[in-house]
C-alpha cells in the first residue's frame, strides 16, 4: 500500500517552501526486522529576504539524513541531481548519517522540482514503536549571504512539521496473524487502546481483541466494518465494538488477532 506522509509546513525566516515527506514505492512503515527502503522528497528550496526586501527562494544543495538508532547496515540508493553521498560511521563502522550534495551540478535559481533521495537499511527488531529520521536541508544565499539551513528535527510548532516518522510493525501475512500483548505495550485507557490500533493496523481488514477469558472486541479504522461491528455488538453480549468503549485496557498476554 502505498502512501504518502506528508508534513504541513508555515514558512519562517530560513525556512523551506514545503517539507520532506516519505513517498515510498514499498510501505509507509518498516517491518520489524525487515530490509526496509526509506524515499524521501525534498522540496523546495529554503525562503530568504532579498535585498529589496522581497521574499524569494534557493535552490537545496545539501541534504543530510541521520539514520535512526538500530537501523542497520544503512546504504544510500544514488538517483537523481545528487551526487554520491558521504557516510558517517560511528566507532563500529555504523552509518548514522548520510549527505547528500550537489556539488558541481547547483543550481543558483529557485527549486522548481522535487529531488528524492533514499537510504536502504535493516529495520529494528522493535515493533509497536517510531523511529524518525531527522533530515537537515541545506540551501545557498544566491545574493552571498549565509548559508540558509532547515533543521527539520527541530522545526518547533506545529509538530507535524518536524523530521517524518517511520512506525515498525511486527511481521504480517495475507489473513490472520495474531499478536500477544507484551508488558511494554501495556495500554491503560481507550483512547490510548483506539490510538494504538489505529497507528499500526490502518492497513488491517478487522482486529479482534481478546483478553483471557474476556469478551471479544472488534475494531477497524473503515466506517463501514466499524458499523458491521458495531451491528454484532448490539446483539451478542459476549462482542464489543472497541469503537464505542469508554473504559477499555490491553495488558499483557492480551491477544490481537488482525486480518489483512
Amino acid at each position: 500500500m502505498n502512501k504518502l506522509l506528508s508534513l504541513m509546513v508555515c514558512c519562517v525566516a530560513s525556512a523551506a517552501f514545503a517539507h520532506v515527506g516519505i513517498v515510498n514505492t514499498q510501505t509507509p512503515y518498516a517491518v520489524a526486522g525487515r530490509n526496509y527502503e526509506l524515499v524521501l522528497s525534498v522540496p523546495h528550496g529554503c525562503t530568504y529576504t532579498t535585498s529589496s526586501g522581497t521574499t524569494s527562494a534557493a535552490d537545496t544543495w545539501k541534504v543530510e539524513v541521520v539514520i535512526p538508532a538500530g537501523f542497520l547496515g544503512a546504504r544510500p540508493i544514488l538517483d537523481g541531481v545528487f551526487g554520491k553521498p558521504t557516510l558517517t560511521k560511528d566507532e563500529n563502522g555504523m552509518v548514522t548519517a548520510i549527505t547528500w550534495e550537489k556539488g558541481t551540478a547547483f543550481d543558483s535559481s529557485a527549486d522548481d522540482q522535487v529531488h528524492r533521495v533514499a537510504v536502504r537499511s535493516t529495520a529494528p527488531n522493535a515493533p509497536f514503536t517510531t523511529a524518525r529520521f531527522n533530515v537537515k536541508q541545506f540551501c545557498r544565499h544566491p545574493e552571498g549571504g549565509e548559508e540558509l539551513v532547515v533543521d527539520w528535527a527541530n522545526y518547533g510548532t506545529p509538530a507535524t512539521n518536524e523530521s517524518p516518522a517511520v512506525k515498525i510493525v511486527p511481521a504480517r501475512t495475507p489473513g490472520w496473524n495474531r499478536y500477544l500483548m507484551t508488558p511494554a505495550n501495556e495500554l491503560h485507557s481507550a483512547q490510548e487502546v483506539k490510538d494504538f490500533l489505529a497507528a499500526y493496523f490502518s492497513d488491517a481488514q478487522i482486529v479482534w481483541l481478546q483478553a483471557p477469558g474476556g469478551p471479544r472486541g472488534g475494531f477497524s479504522v473503515n466506517p463501514a466494518t466499524t458499523t458491521r461491528i458495531q451491528a454484532q455488538a448490539a446483539g451478542d453480549a459476549s462482542f464489543f465494538a472497541v469503537a464505542d468503549q469508554t473504559e477499555l485496557m490491553l495488558h499483557a498476554n492480551d491477544t490481537l488477532w488482525v486480518r489483512f
